[in-house]
């Protein structure tokens, strides 16, 4: 692997010679990544990847190995965005695309399917041919992706609800002539569909029909004997241990569950006998996050899990002996396969650090080379970033929390102030310690960079997360108070001059700090965040099922008016006369989880009420800004208000 090396460094150095720039601003971190979701083709000869410019995004295709780009799928800028690619066979993409738009009163994504030839020729939309007086909400119903049949390179499967069964049911689609047919009818109140190695459909979850809330959860398998349908499981939302399933393989199915170890773990499930027959792999400390499945998606071969970084256990001795190769060749990176060929000889790595960008390498171990692909932020290559650190502690009630403390890269005589951003969700996602373009944007200005993953956070295990439910502006709250209180008694951070900055739930512990701990924080920054807990949980508890029980057992019951009272009584909106810190709003009106009158309303009232506030709206903006020029402004406007405020 000397070779390997070698070639790797030099095509790295030839890289950032092609990165040079005068000095760094809002322009260098506040664009979107390069390149994303990259996939290697089946036997290897290409990758396809979106990329993102300033004109929007696109598909691109380069033959393995070669930084020779060719573009063959464009979409439109500011309104489309390009969710996932698969390889369909060695000559034909499969690309998922979505847009926002409104109705029902609220805002949602509209998910649309495409299959285009490696050369961008042949695209063609995969959807049903509907008659012309087909109601608008049928119109807008898209193909979700079940199944490339890995045996069959002309077709694929999808789920898409049909009105003669009312429900989403399975077909098979010709991928070059958009052919539907109907595999099965779904008379089981299935909403999601799910295969077997060979690629047939033998399992799937939906809602009890008994169940006039649609909060129970129902698992169904078809029996190789009989060929029929059974119940393989039934659970209530927020009830039992988690059970989601993600391969059958004879009369057992693979699933991630909870089960005994209060974490994440690879489940064997027995459906004969309706019990849990092994456990196939549990990490000690941490959730799984997923499963790695082989190319043709037909056999589970390891699962990934995070502590400050993204790491992956396979099963397989060869599996090992090629990830032990990555590992090797990247040793000041922590690494991970993004893609790789059927026959595992062709990888595409992603290579990640803590103040260092985010890149792609290639490797061929056919030929024992590799060799530099691209970064997903070049402007910042072999630039000096903030230094992350990870860090333990115990917030005031004793609960063991965690976080990390980004430090400026520029020396000083003085301790920086301290910026406070606390990540979104709150329950599932999570820090890490890996490249952040946000964070490394603000320890440029000078700025150290505080996060905490506090209760609720995810990757932790069951009852990490769940000593956040129905925390909003309390302990969760708390435990990012108590962040600061330990980090200033390390002495390294000016925690007198401190600013908070969020986006989603992160920004609605920015404005709850705003009136919390009004003489705390200089300046309040809120992205996509929410001023109104109980407007927010109201909207959201109108749709039955999963999400209303969602809101119902991690934010609270609405219909008790305690919890009312206690909503609001944690929702800036109702306190800004105890508001002093001057606040910066920014929301996309295309938001489809945090609407954006949770920003425009509080302005208003803010303004009236004489605070002061600013609010940048963007059109086409979505919940992540993940619109080129979105990303930029609002990179701007906060580093703006933070020179101004801090």
């Amino acid at each position: 692997m000397k070779k390997i090396l070698l070639i790797l460094i030099l095509s790295l150095v030839t890289c950032l010679g092609y990165a040079k720039t005068p000095s760094l601003n809002y322009e260098q971190y506040g664009h979107l990544p390069m390149m994303t979701k990259a996939r290697v083709s089946p036997d290897g000869s290409l990758v396809a990847a979106v990329f993102n410019n300033e004109d929007g995004p696109s598909i691109v295709v380069s033959n393995f190995g070669s930084n020779d780009l060719e573009t063959i799928v464009k979409l439109k800028k500011s309104q489309d965005r390009i969710d996932t690619i698969y390889w369909a066979n060695n000559d034909r993409l499969i690309i998922s695309a979505s847009y926002a738009t409104s109705g029902f009163g609220d805002r949602y994504r509209i998910s649309r399917l495409f299959s285009v030839n490696k050369d961008g020729t042949d695209l063609i939309e995969i959807k049903r041919n509907l008659k012309k007086d087909a109601p608008d909400w049928l119109k807008r119903m898209s193909p979700r992706l079940i199944s490339s049949l890995p045996n069959d390179s002309n077709n694929i499967l999808v789920q898409l609800y049909n009105r003669e069964d009312k429900a989403p049911s399975v077909f098979k689609v010709n991928i070059y002539k958009n052919d539907f047919v109907k595999v099965f009818a779904n008379k089981y109140n299935v909403h999601s569909w799910g295969v077997n190695k060979e690629g047939e459909v033998v399992f799937g979850y939906g809602l009890d029909e008994d169940d006039k809330t649609n909060e129970t959860q129902t698992f169904w398998f078809k029996s190789e004997e009989s060929n029929d349908w059974q119940l393989l499981h039934k659970k209530k939302y927020y009830e039992k241990e988690t059970f989601v399933p993600l391969l059958v393989e004879d009369d057992k199915v693979y699933v991630l569950s909870d089960h005994k170890t209060g974490l994440n773990a690879l489940w064997l499930y027995d459906i004969k006998s309706g019990t849990f027959d092994k456990l196939i792999y549990s990490h000690d400390k941490y959730d799984l996050n997923g499963a790695i499945f082989n190319f043709e998606r037909s056999k589970i071969i390891g699962v990934r899990y995070a502590d400050n970084y993204l790491q992956t256990h396979f099963f397989d001795e060869s599996d090992n002996n090629i990830h032990k190769i990555v590992t090797n060749s990247f040793k000041t990176y922590k690494t991970s396969i993004a893609s790789w060929s059927i026959d595992r000889k062709k990888i595409l790595v992603m290579a990640q650090e803590h103040n260092t960008p985010s890149k792609y390498f290639w490797l061929d171990l056919h030929k024992k080379a590799g060799g530099f692909w691209f970064s997903q932020y070049p402007y910042l290559e072999g630039k000096a970033l903030g230094n992350k650190s990870a860090f333990e502690f115990e917030a005031t009630d004793g609960m063991k929390l965690n976080g990390y403390i980004t430090m400026p890269s520029a020396p000083s005589d003085t301790k920086p102030k301290l910026i406070v951003h606390p990540h979104g969700g709150p329950f599932g996602p999570r820090d890490y310690q890996y490249f952040d373009p946000y964070v490394q944007y603000l320890t440029n200005l000078g700025y150290a960079v505080l996060q905490v993953n506090f209760r609720g956070s995810g990757g932790f295990g069951t009852r990490y997360q769940h000593k956040g439910y129905q925390q909003w502006g309390k302990r969760m709250q708390q435990d990012v108070y108590d962040s600061i209180d330990w980090i200033a008694k390390q002495n390294v951070v000016d925690t007198d001059n401190a600013c908070i900055v969020g986006g989603s739930y992160g920004g609605y512990v920015a404005l709850t700090a705003s009136f919390q701990r009004p003489e705390q924080f200089k300046c309040i920054v809120s992205i996509a965040g929410i001023s109104n807990l109980y407007e927010l949980a109201k909207e959201d508890s109108r749709w039955k099922g999963g999400l209303r029980a969602h809101v119902r057992e991690t934010i609270g019951d609405i219909n008790d008016d305690e919890v009312v009272k206690d909503l609001k009584n944690n929702s800036a909106e109702y306190h800004l006369d105890k508001i002093k810190s001057p606040i910066l709003l920014i929301h996309g009106v295309n938001d489809t989880r945090v609407n954006a009158s949770q920003s425009r309303e509080f302005f208003t009232k803010a303004k009236n009420a004489g605070i002061n506030v600013e609010y940048e709206e963007f059109k086409y903006g979505t919940h992540f800004l993940d619109e080129n020029d979105n990303r930029l402004a609002a990179f701007k406007a906060l580093g703006e208000f933070l020179k101004t405020h801090l």
